[in-house]
């Protein structure tokens, strides 16, 4: 396959694009620092032209990964009192309207059996004290993943809604809070980038091609 990953340079891109690799498909990565991607496009995800210039170059392509997130320490543990209006629209921005610009700017790339996975929480569907913004926003995203999946059918369009996964978030609050983000979940424990990427691959490759329109949630057990 030849998938295209935002956020290639996080914590889950990185390790979606290193699954990628090593079962021998072709990887773009899309992200504002170097990815270890095959090849890479130092596009800002609200830069639709820069977008659009990439999926001009890149070809045919079967898989797209939406794992871009605003990603601000700030709001993560900002209270409720101290948030404003804009603190909402600035977490908007980059991962509804910023994933709307990629599937946008590589339509015209996607291939008849392409399939296009965006990135969710659980937060996002069953809300959260923390990073209210967030929460809100990547509701929107799995309402953006449904929508898609009835408008570019037979492109399959699905969201994976993550649970406490262990990426850079796990260093903005304390090693007590952390572990109890562990603790809430059935298997008693954070997942690992790795498990968070397998589960976007499966959704991208041809093992899930009667898949589309679904929120899967791959969070241990924390919603039960």
């Amino acid at each position: 396959m030849r998938i295209v990953v935002t956020g290639a340079s996080g914590g889950i891109g990185r390790a979606l694009i290193r699954v990628a690799k090593r079962r021998g498909d072709f990887t773009i990565g899309i992200s504002r620092s170097p990815s270890e991607a095959d090849v890479h496009y130092q596009c800002d995800v609200l830069d639709l032209r820069c977008l659009e210039r990439a999926a001009g170059e890149v070809g045919p392509v079967d898989g797209l990964a939406l794992v871009h997130g605003h990603g601000d320490q700030r709001l993560w543990v900002k209270p409720l009192s101290e948030l404003s209006g804009d603190d909402f629209i600035d977490v908007f921005k980059v991962d509804v309207i910023g994933s709307f610009n990629v599937v946008k700017a590589f339509l015209p790339s996607l291939t008849p059996g392409a399939s296009v996975v965006l990135v969710s929480s659980t937060p996002g569907l069953i809300g959260d004290v923390y990073g209210i913004p967030y929460s809100v926003a990547k509701g929107a995203v799995a309402a953006l993943a449904r929508s898609l999946a009835k408008v570019l059918a037979p492109v399959r369009v699905n969201a994976v809604a993550f649970g406490p996964i262990a990426t850079r978030w796990t260093g903005w609050i304390s090693e007590e809070e952390v572990r109890g983000f562990g603790e809430r979940t059935v298997l008693k424990r954070l997942g690992t980038p790795e498990e968070a990427a397998e589960a976007i691959y499966w959704l991208l490759s041809p093992a899930s091609s009667y898949v589309t329109g679904h929120v899967l949630v791959v969070d241990g057990g924390e919603s039960l």
